[in-house]
């Protein structure tokens, strides 16, 4: 990949990034233009990021977009991962929980800052709670949801995200609703959702209660892809097409240099997340995959 360390953009508000890139941090570019945090006023009008007025009608109840033309990382083609990177498993210290070691925090980063769930001795580190739930999992009619939780909630702000799982996955497969596939599903739209980058981040931990996910993306799917997406038996591993865009998105986010790992919680832990992704499965029924962007801190 190419890359241009002196030839960066100036912004609309005055702040510089990567030309190639699009980013104020880039350690593949070798650039840091976050000093320019500090010649910026981050409480100028002009510094705030707005949302154009064309885009207004498209905004959903999660304060989302439906498109993929506001950020250079959003706007590219869901791609189906090959297994080149995987996600590692996260290990937290002893006795240590997700409010103790990451809390909340504000990314300065980020202009104008946001609030994250940031790691106590790493702000380059910052945590998603993700969850996925089947309402009648295994019966006729079930309904999916999914959700994930990447800030404190404050007022004036929307920290979560929670949809109906769609009938159709993110590489055009359709499936019935179960929920492994609304865990899988709450896991690429945590991480297709923003620019983390930009906001300084360089570790993604995604914390999730799922053994399925995590022994997947960490241990199984190693065989699976050397016998073709196939299960010691010859069959057919379920749910490949979410597991490949699952990789795939952890391969373009190796590009930008952030590392994403899984952290298995325990579900008293992640209650938030649970509670929302049970109502997204309450939402209108979705029968085509949507692309969920986040435009607010």
């Amino acid at each position: 990949m190419s890359w241009a360390p002196d030839s960066p953009v100036e912004l609309a508000d005055g702040r510089l990034v990567c030309g190639t890139h699009s980013l104020v941090v880039y350690g593949r570019c070798c650039v840091d233009y976050s000093f320019m945090d500090d010649v910026v006023d981050e409480d100028s009008i002009e510094g705030r990021v707005r949302l154009p007025e064309e885009y207004e009608d498209d905004l959903d109840h999660a304060g989302s977009l439906d498109i993929e033309r506001l950020d250079p990382i959003r706007r590219m083609e869901m791609s189906i991962g090959r297994g080149s990177v995987l996600p590692t498993v996260f290990v937290p210290p002893p006795s240590a929980t997700p409010q103790s070691l990451f809390p909340a925090g504000d990314s300065r980063k980020a202009h104008p800052p946001v609030a994250r769930f940031i790691r106590v001795d790493d702000p380059k580190s910052f945590l998603i709670y993700t969850d996925g739930a089947c309402l009648g999992n295994g019966q006729v009619e079930p309904k999916g949801g999914w959700a994930f939780v990447f800030g404190p909630q404050e007022r004036n702000t929307t920290s979560s995200v929670n949809e109906r799982l769609e009938n159709q996955g993110p590489l055009g497969d359709y499936a019935h609703p179960t929920s492994h596939r609304a865990e899988l599903r709450a896991i690429i739209g945590a991480l297709r959702y923003r620019n983390w980058a930009s906001e300084g981040f360089t570790t993604l931990v995604l914390a999730t209660d799922s053994e399925y996910v995590v022994k997947g993306a960490t241990e199984w799917i190693r065989a699976w892809l050397r016998r073709g997406w196939r299960k010691s038996d010859g069959a057919v591993v379920r749910n490949v097409e979410m597991w490949q865009a699952f990789l795939g998105e952890v391969e373009r986010w190796d590009e930008y240099a952030v590392k994403i790992q899984l952290w298995k919680i325990p579900r008293e832990w992640n209650t938030e997340a649970d509670r929302l992704a049970k109502e997204g499965a309450q939402l209108h029924e979705e029968l085509t995959y949507k692309e969920r962007l986040g435009i607010s801190p």
